[in-house]
């Protein structure tokens, strides 16, 4: 009888808790996948996002940049192939500023969209072979290390269900990243999905 009684005045003060919401931390998986917060206000919302970029894009990033890696380097080598990369932890932050609408026919769901900016940080390896001229001989280099930042802005639009009597927020968006440093104008297309925990 106890245990009922208890689990129904934690019943009850969780949902008195899910409609005063100010804050909310969570998971988030996609791009960055990680660390979730938002901050609430009647229209409006700041959210921060930070965790490991690249998660799901496997090879891909890293073989189709080592071209563009390697043409800044001016090495003018006679002939070059590349061989791999060794990678660290890539770790990406997003700031956004939202605008929330609710949407009228479904109790605690909302959808938003904002902008913001957004910052990309890892370091990795590179090896390759390359020939010079008049050399028939392979030359071997191996994990050449590069350090990658790139800023820019993105703009989000996403959708936020609000539980009526648990304090818990599950969120989809999709998100456009342009790149001011350190590859002016390319523009990556990422998204998220989540689950927060609101407080106050």
């Amino acid at each position: 009888m106890k245990k009922i009684i208890l689990l129904a005045f934690v019943f009850n003060h969780l949902s008195m808790f899910s409609y005063s919401q100010n804050m909310g931390i969570g998971i988030r998986l996609g791009d960055p996948a990680g660390i979730t917060f938002k901050k609430y206000s009647s229209k409006n919302a700041l959210e921060v996002n930070i965790g490991r970029s690249y998660l799901f894009n496997g090879n891909k990033w890293y073989n189709t940049h080592f071209n563009y890696w390697y043409n800044k380097q001016n090495y003018n080598y006679k002939e070059y192939q590349y061989l791999g990369y060794g990678s660290g932890v890539p770790v990406a932050l997003q700031l956004h500023y939202l605008f929330r609408n609710p949407v009228k026919s479904t109790q605690g769901l909302e959808w938003y969209w904002g902008f913001g900016g957004q910052m990309r940080f890892q370091r990795y390896y590179y090896s390759y072979r390359y020939k010079l001229h008049g050399d028939p001989n392979w030359y071997y280099a191996y994990d050449q290390a590069v350090t990658d930042i790139d800023l820019g802005f993105d703009g989000v639009l996403g959708m936020e269900y609000n539980f009526k009597d648990i304090p818990l927020a599950l969120f989809a968006d999709i998100n456009i990243f342009m790149e001011i440093i350190d590859r002016p104008f390319l523009f990556w297309f990422q998204g998220g999905l989540g689950v927060r925990y609101n407080f106050k």
